[in-house]
């Protein structure tokens, strides 16, 4: 492999491609919802605006991974070694660089296409609050807000503030903090080093473990009141209740061995869930849309 092709592999890996379908869930699906609950028909949804707004909200997720990975060289010097930083094969100042260059496309992209200042305000938000996560304070509540405010300033740019947006916060909230307890224990070695205000570190990797369980549960609780919201649909219910089982096994499978072959598998299954939750609400949007 060629010099360029190996700068090029490294870039990409930066990007962490692996996240995207989650981090496209996680975005598109509040898109999709609100332009149905704003106008009844999802007729405006394959528009420019939209594909402007599904770049500029790729374009900030990326460059956030990618800040992440530089102020974090430390600890992926520990835990991820063959990362693109700490092995070598990018330099401090090119991560830098690429990470302001996304940062900029997506929250320049998001103003010219919306032009909502509050919109633009909670994006902005959103990548500091991850940003202040992965730099300073590796705090878990401020990583679940900024999951949480992903769906919010989606919302604002496309319709009024609703008790949908609530129970879409709550339950991006709730559910990162439930996927950063497999996460946070597998890390513990490298955040106890440097980031010792993650909750595996301040509570210990078994009692966290434990913990996880309430998170799930409370995820749960955000799953179900979109259910009442969604006039009681069967269709996304019937999603929402594998997602909901999925998340809940993801925690008592940790509770008693936090082996990593069992952290593993609890982290898959806890993207899985959020997978089929937001399989529901699109297929209930879909339906209400054109049945």
């Amino acid at each position: 492999m060629g010099k360029i092709q190996k700068k090029l592999v490294a870039y990409i890996e930066l990007l962490r491609p692996g996240w995207w379908p989650a981090c496209f869930f996680i975005g598109l699906t509040p898109g999709i919802l609100v332009i149905y609950l704003n106008s009844g028909s999802l007729g405006e949804f394959i528009q420019l605006k939209t594909v402007a707004w599904a770049f500029a909200y790729w374009a900030s997720i990326v460059g956030i991974y990618a800040f992440n990975d530089l102020v974090g060289i430390e600890e992926d010097a520990v835990v991820n070694p063959k990362r693109p930083l700490p092995s070598g094969r990018l330099t401090k100042k090119a991560v830098l660089i690429f990470s302001l260059i996304l940062l900029t496309i997506g929250l320049g992209i998001w103003w010219f296409t919306f032009k909502n200042p509050l919109s633009s305000l909670i994006q902005l938000t959103c990548i500091g609050l991850i940003a202040i996560y992965s730099a300073m304070y590796k705090n878990n509540l401020l990583l679940g807000l900024g999951a949480g405010l992903i769906p919010v300033g989606i919302w604002i740019a496309f319709a009024p503030f609703s008790l949908v947006t609530v129970a879409l916060f709550l339950l991006l909230f709730f559910w990162e903090l439930t996927l950063d307890v497999p996460e946070n224990i597998l890390h513990f070695e490298g955040d106890v080093k440097i980031h010792p205000q993650t909750f595996a570190t301040l509570l210990g990797q078994e009692k966290f473990a434990k913990i996880g369980l309430i998170f799930a549960l409370l995820t749960v609780a955000a799953v179900l009141w979109l259910f009442f919201l969604f006039d009681m649909s069967y269709i996304y219910l019937f999603f929402a209740v594998i997602g909901s089982i999925t998340l809940l096994y993801s925690q008592l499978s940790i509770r008693k061995s936090i082996v990593p072959v069992h952290l593993g598998r609890s982290l898959g299954l806890v993207m899985f869930s959020i997978f089929m939750i937001n399989i529901g609400i699109i297929t209930y949007t879909i339906a209400q849309s054109y049945l």
